[in-house]
């Protein structure tokens, strides 16, 4: 009896030959379609389709296989686990032969700094930043900011379309250089003369009240509810919004309460309350995020050093409560 081809893997055995395989198997997996990862790597399509024979036997793998739609082709879960390796190798050796001689001089360079983060993200990071770019004085130094998609994210960020990515740890792609920015705990949003009262909230007396969600998909059922779950607990959500920007409003008339985290909480508005979560929960992490090829940019990272800088001098409103 013959044995199934891919049946088992081994431990691939590398020679020099082999190496630029990789190359292409990078393309291959990033366009799941031979035809148009040949014209990206200059080569003819039989020639492509002859390195991806080799590649399969080199990995004991298919790697690529039928989509289940019918339409064109799909990574193999191996391939995926192996593609998540293979992008920072190669962006390694990318970095380690490109020889970043040009320094960057944020009083006249001409640059434009992409960067991707939610509203949360944004409304803690843009303000400090703003105030330091327009001190340098430089018209020529701007800054655009868009909203994530996790789908394409980390090819954008290889590819230098996106420059840096502001988000939580969880939902930061695979294979990123990351740096924490800020660790904050979550709060509940009130309204004044909430019948409750302002101690802070037990559990129990959480999840029975009305919630405002938010969620970048409006979805009535988040990221607390997740945690609340862990905990053997549900609440009930009346509402879901897509950011911040309408809680205070929202909350401030009516008997709804929504948890954010303690840094976006709109402490200074006279029509609600910020109290405490009186049970445990996680807290709200802020990370920056970048590619490995452009670890050593110049101008990203002067970018990265104004972002650290504007977190670590930011004052922390939940820390100065009752001071």
């Amino acid at each position: 009896m013959n044995k199934p081809l891919f049946l088992s893997r081994v431990a691939p055995s590398l020679r020099g030959a082999d190496l630029p395989l990789l190359l292409s198997l990078n393309v291959l997996l990033e366009e799941c379609n031979v035809t148009r990862a040949a014209a990206r790597l200059h080569v003819s399509q039989p020639a492509l389709s002859a390195q991806l024979s080799r590649l399969r036997q080199l990995f004991n793998d298919p790697l690529l296989v039928p989509a289940e739609s019918g339409r064109g082709l799909a990574p193999s879960p191996f391939a995926l686990k192996l593609h998540r390796r293979l992008q920072p190798a190669l962006a390694g050796l990318n970095a380690a032969v490109r020889f970043d001689t040009d320094e960057f001089d944020p009083e006249s360079a001409a640059r434009t700094f992409n960067i991707v983060a939610n509203n949360t993200g944004a409304a803690v990071i843009l303000p400090g930043l703003a105030q330091r770019m327009q001190a340098v004085g430089n018209k020529g130094l701007r800054l655009t900011l868009a909203a994530p998609a996790e789908s394409d994210l980390a090819s954008k960020l290889e590819k230098g379309d996106v420059d840096l990515c502001f988000s939580t740890a969880c939902l930061l792609p695979s294979g990123l250089l990351s740096r924490e920015l800020m660790t904050t705990p979550y709060v509940m949003v009130q309204r004044k003369g909430h019948p409750r009262g302002k101690i802070p909230v037990p559990l129990g007396e959480y999840c029975k009240l009305d919630h405002v969600n938010v969620a970048r998909d409006s979805n009535l059922h988040g990221f607390m509810d997740e945690q609340l779950y862990r905990l053997g607990h549900s609440r009930h959500t009346m509402m879901a919004v897509r950011d911040f920007s309408a809680v205070a409003a929202i909350v401030g008339q009516s008997d709804l309460v929504c948890t954010v985290p303690a840094f976006i909480a709109p402490y200074n508005d006279s029509c609600v309350d910020v109290v405490d979560l009186a049970f445990p929960f996680l807290t709200y992490t802020l990370c920056m995020a970048w590619h490995p090829s452009s670890d050593g940019d110049p101008g990203l990272l002067w970018l990265r050093t104004q972002m650290q800088e504007v977190m670590e001098g930011s004052p922390r409103a939940w820390d100065q409560r009752g001071a």
